[in-house]
């Protein structure tokens, strides 16, 4: 079962890191029930076999080498720290050496704000 183009638009928002509110607001006839439904059909999907992976992760870290790698006490720390001294999520992901989108999802885990 393919995905609806609403799902997708939804689950590519959730993978980038969007808050729930985040991705409300790209479209205002969505709702949280709209949200709940892409999950319902990503999980009716047939799983990857890694063909056709719209993704490599070896190739993303080219750009990221710390892509997809688990976090760590002292990163969680100096994520903090550079939310605190005003930086951005994309000067932060690049000091980091991760994408944007693990940057937004840490700082939601971690209740931190970067500057716009």
């Amino acid at each position: 079962m393919a995905l609806s183009e609403t799902s997708r638009a939804i689950l590519q928002a959730i993978a980038k890191g969007h808050t729930y509110e985040q991705i409300l607001v790209q479209d205002l006839a969505w709702t949280y029930h709209d949200i709940f439904k892409a999950a319902a059909e990503a999980l009716e999907a047939p799983l990857a076999t890694g063909e056709g992976k719209s993704y490599d992760v070896e190739e993303i870290r080219q750009d990221h080498p710390r892509a997809y790698e688990k976090w760590s006490t002292e990163e969680d720390g100096q994520l903090s720290e550079l939310c605190r001294a005003g930086k951005n999520v994309s000067e932060i992901a690049k000091i980091l050496h991760r994408q944007e989108g693990a940057i937004r999802s840490r700082m939601s885990k971690l209740n931190l704000v970067a500057s716009p």
